[in-house]
């Protein structure tokens, strides 16, 4: 559509006559600045009048070949879009491209001539806000999941383990009698042996007599069978025969060596 006869503003800022088809070589005077005689206006049935060039210079387009401003547009919606990515840790580098193709669009449409400004101009604001908001954002994320939930503190160090000596053994030691009967005399004189050489008194391996009557007497004795087998592998007798059965212990010693010569 062909814009009518009248003054625009021709691109260099001068009010020049559109007559309709053409730009003419008649411009408008300016401000206290002489005339000449291209500049005097064109005579004849198209000329301008003097309302005419009055309403060009307070409200008619700027231009009669005026575009739309499609590089601004394209600059803001990749503002938008850069500024959503640049949100996103995982999608934070390709957001951060895309900020700066649109600052460089939205620029490019600043210095398009005849065309709107205003969106070129918010995509290179947003650009520049949106990079900011987008670094804060992840920095804010990534700081949190290396930090990580924060909970009741676990122990580190692990608790002790049971010492496998320590566990009670369902199966008899093969040197100590079984619980469930009396041991022999053969039995009590071998752990009585070995516990007396355990805690040091070997003054009676000179006695070849005297472990055997160790045996013999205590399998006399009126210990029970189970206070029998704790005292003769050195363990301790139960609570209530304890008396008795440091009196067989020190009867069945006395006994086998009446003149104390295993003594120390």
């Amino acid at each position: 559509m062909s814009m009518p006869a009248g003054w625009y503003d021709d691109g260099s800022g001068r009010q020049r006559w559109w007559d309709g088809e053409k730009w003419s070589e008649h411009v408008a005077p300016e401000q206290g600045g002489g005339t000449s005689a291209a500049d005097q206006p064109p005579t004849g049935p198209s000329a301008p009048s003097a309302t005419g060039y009055a309403a060009a210079t307070t409200g008619q387009p700027s231009s009669p070949d005026r575009v739309a401003p499609v590089l601004g547009f394209v600059g803001l919606g990749l503002a938008v879009l850069g500024t959503v990515l640049a949100c996103i840790p995982v999608t934070f580098v390709v957001g951060v491209v895309v900020l700066i193709a649109a600052f460089v669009v939205s620029l490019v449409g600043v210095f398009k001539k005849n065309t709107a400004k205003w969106p070129s101009i918010v995509g290179m604001v947003l650009s520049v806000i949106g990079g900011v908001i987008g670094t804060v954002v992840t920095l804010v994320i990534v700081a949190a999941a290396l930090v990580g939930p924060t909970g009741p503190m676990t122990p580190t160090v692990a608790p002790p383990t049971p010492s496998i000596s320590a566990q009670p053994s369902s199966e008899p030691s093969p040197s100590s009698p079984p619980v469930s009967e009396r041991p022999s005399a053969e039995q009590i004189a071998a752990e009585v042996q070995k516990t007396f050489q355990g805690e040091g008194m070997t003054n009676y391996d000179d006695m070849p007599d005297f472990y055997p009557c160790m045996g013999e007497q205590l399998y006399a004795s009126d210990m029970s069978d189970e206070t029998l087998s704790a005292v003769i592998s050195g363990g301790e007798p139960l609570e209530a025969e304890r008396a008795s059965a440091e009196k067989a212990i020190t009867d069945a010693v006395l006994f086998c060596d009446p003149n104390g010569e295993g003594a120390f």
